[in-house]
């Protein structure tokens, strides 16, 4: 009898099951349209969020529900590029607190890629050291650990770039240590620090 019980709630919740399951690719195949397959971005100006922490993606996730970074309207990378171009803000203001955790833990739990792009060796030998007086402390590693903050190593550095510009001026919310490092370098410390994550490809 148990054993027909059970038989019989698991037959009446698979529909349930496959549904959710469906509404969860759905997601993700929105997520992946700009952001690449499996969350690896093949274009500069979109960040890979594949392999990032969950609690900097739901972090970020729920800054752009309350407009705390900037929302800049980008086309769609993949599958129907024909689509209106939307934003971040748009995204995650439909988003439930159910649908963030559950993308957090899914990208979370998949491989950072990290991006081939072109550096000078010098200039990231130089970045090196910047990285290591004023970043090492939170993002460990040369800036390959995923914890409170991203993955930086690896990550498109046109995309960083663009998002450090918002920092010092309060359109992008960081942690106050980091607002007052950022506003304190110059554009060449930018540079030479791009080029030290840009020359982390493994």
């Amino acid at each position: 009898m148990k054993f027909l019980l059970t038989s019989l709630v698991a037959l009446l919740l698979a529909p349930v099951t496959a549904a959710l399951a469906d509404e969860f690719a759905e997601l993700t195949s929105k997520c992946d349209s700009c952001h690449g397959p499996q969350g690896v971005s093949m274009h500069s100006d979109m960040p890979t969020i594949g392999g990032q922490s969950a609690d900097y993606i739901a972090d970020s996730l729920r800054n752009y529900q309350v407009w705390g970074r900037p929302c800049i309207k980008s086309a769609y990378r993949h599958g129907d590029t024909s689509r209106p171009r939307t934003d971040m803000c748009k995204i995650a203001g439909g988003l439930s607190d159910e649908d963030i955790a559950a993308l957090a833990d899914h990208y979370s739990n998949l491989p950072f890629v990290a991006a081939n792009q072109e550096f000078d060796s010098a200039t990231a030998a130089a970045g090196a050291l910047l990285h290591e007086k004023h970043c090492e402390s939170c993002h460990e590693e040369g800036g390959k650990t995923a914890g409170r903050g991203p993955v930086i190593a690896g990550q498109w550095v046109a995309y960083m770039k663009s998002a450090l510009k918002f920092v010092p001026t309060g359109e992008h919310l960081v942690p106050p240590m980091m607002e007052r490092t950022v506003a304190s370098f110059s554009a060449e410390d930018i540079e030479v620090l791009m080029s030290f994550y840009a020359s982390q490809q493994n």
